[in-house]
């Protein structure tokens, strides 16, 4: 049965559009929304969106560990009219997109990176790989990426200098390619780039996605 949420969490907002844009920022409301309203009950929590939703409600499924460490999932719904959300119960299964996921801060926080400088993979406003290195130096640079719920250290040769124009990081559990496809598309200390991040988790398939690369103080 579904568990209706306090007052606090229900989100006002315009009225929903059918434009692109429109459908962009509805998902990502779902997404934060069915997160906050798991919070209590998932740690390392991640959401798979539904685009569009049905007809009166946005849907979502929020996957991440209960407090025993089990993995496990919830049903979220978000009313289009009223923006109420409400949330099932925890189910003993784990869903995730076929992608990496994005990191929060305390994902990046708690990876540790080495480094004075940084650099980030951003996909439809949210990092899914950061990076560390520092200035003319041989020390490798380090990276996170999120899979499956929790973060994977990563590590390139070079230093900082070496993955600006885009790099190959190497870990136990994975790997990840950044690939610069173009042009600048801005100026300024942290310019960003069109590029291409592809994923290999040991012994699982190949994920690709595109976004923009960016380094900088």
């Amino acid at each position: 049965m579904l568990k209706p949420l306090a007052a606090s969490l229900l989100l006002a907002g315009p009225a929903f559009a059918s434009s692109d844009d429109a459908w962009a920022e509805f998902a990502a409301e779902v997404e934060s929304a069915c997160l906050a309203a798991a919070g209590d009950t998932l740690s390392d929590a991640s959401a798979v969106v539904d685009p569009f939703g049905s007809e009166s409600y946005g849907l979502a499924i929020v996957s991440g560990r209960t407090a025993n460490d089990a993995p496990a999932s919830m049903i979220c719904v978000l009313n289009k009219e009223s923006r109420a959300v409400e949330i099932g119960g925890e189910l003993a299964i784990r869903v995730t997109n076929p992608g990496p996921e994005p990191l929060t801060v305390e994902d990046t926080d708690s990876a540790a990176l080495t480094g004075e400088l940084f650099c980030s993979f951003e996909a439809e406003a949210r990092t899914l790989l950061f990076a560390a290195g520092n200035v003319a130096s041989d020390r490798p640079a380090e990276a996170a990426i999120k899979l499956s719920g929790k973060p994977v250290k990563l590590s390139a040769e070079g230093g900082f200098d070496a993955i600006t124009k885009g790099a190959g990081f190497r870990g136990d559990a994975a790997s990840a390619e950044v690939a610069v496809t173009g042009e600048a598309t801005e100026g300024g200390e942290s310019p960003a780039y069109p590029a291409t991040l592809t994923v290999q988790p040991e012994g699982g398939a190949e994920m690709v996605a595109e976004g923009l690369w960016r380094c900088g103080p």
